[in-house]
Formats: structure tokens, sequence, C-alpha cells
């Protein structure tokens, strides 16, 4: 199940990213916020996430949140750079203390990371108002992204997308943002 959760955390990343700011190139820093969603790939397997993009790629990023169980979550952030990250990717619910990502890994796109989730922290995502992702890559360039949590309760508590009919590809949505990624200009150096 895990595998499965962390799959969805990789799509979830590279829906959202095409597009984390660096500073270089101020159309990375130009970033559009998509609401929550619920993207369902079987009935009993859903994740909530919401992205942020940028102008041109790579820029931008992504939190998901794929529930285990009741009180069991995989909280996973992305964020788009071409350097590898100095340090971890710290996450902040509100005015809260920062929580450290440890394990991080790097891809074309950008860099993510996953941690375990409780019932506790669901529930303060639920109450809160933002949660900002923050890193900085090696280049010394800040990574910030202030994602708004309005609606977050409504969508992670609501009903889903439906799973994909038999026969249709799980990879299509994927693949359709790959091509419209492809699209968008590089960002400067």
């Amino acid at each position: 199940m895990r595998y499965v959760a962390l799959l969805m955390g990789s799509i979830a990343a590279q829906l959202a990213l095409g597009g984390i700011a660096e500073a270089a190139d101020p159309r990375a820093t130009e970033l559009t916020y998509e609401p929550w969603t619920k993207t369902c790939l079987t009935e009993a397997s859903c994740f909530v996430a919401a992205a942020a993009r940028g102008q041109c790629a790579p820029s931008g990023g992504t939190i998901s949140i794929s529930p285990q169980t009741s009180t069991r979550a995989l909280l996973t952030a992305n964020v788009g750079t071409r350097t590898m990250l100095e340090g971890t990717i710290s996450l902040k619910i509100d005015q809260d203390e920062p929580m450290q990502v440890a394990r991080t890994h790097c891809y074309t796109l950008g860099c993510g990371g996953t941690l375990e989730a409780n019932g506790e922290l669901i529930e303060r995502l639920k109450h809160a108002q933002t949660i900002v992702v923050e890193a900085k890559n090696l280049t010394g360039q800040k990574i910030s992204l202030t994602f708004p949590l309005a609606h977050f309760s409504q969508t992670y508590d609501g009903p889903g997308s439906a799973p994909k009919a038999s026969g249709q590809s799980s990879n299509e949505p994927q693949r359709e943002h790959t091509e419209a990624v492809k699209q968008l200009p590089q960002c400067d150096d």
C-alpha cells in the first residue's frame, strides 16, 4: 500500500511540476495555485492534492495527502528545481513549528519527499489557514510555496473523482500533462 501512496505522490508531482521558484527567471515566481482536488485510482485508494504552477519549467510544486487508514496518511511535498536540495524540505502549518521531510529524492523536474501524518496532523490541516513548503537548492535559492487550506477539509472528507473505467489508462492524465509541460518554455538559469 505504501508503494501505491508513493506512486500517487509521484503522479501528483508530475501533474503539477511543469512548472518552484528559481529566482533567476521571474516567470518561475509567477505562480498560479490550483484548488485542492481528490483523485481516486480505485474506490479504496484516493489522494487529495493541490498544485502551484509557474510560467516556465521547472517551477511550482505540489502537496498531496494519501489516506492509508482512518488515523494515518502519507503527506508528500514536491518542489520544482533543476538542482539538488541543500538539506530537507520543511512543512509549516500556519505558525506551528516546521516539520522536516527527512528523506528527499530528486528527479528531472524537481525534488520531493514523504512523511507519515497521524490523525492529529490531518485534523490540524482541516482547521488551519495555510501550509508552507520550503526548501533551499544547492545554488542557495530559497523555494517557498504557501498553499491555502481553504476547502481542504471539504475536499478531504468529500467524494473524489470516479475511478477509471476498465480499459482506460490511468497514465492518460499524466501523459497529457507531460505533453503540456513540454510546451512550456524552460526557465532561465
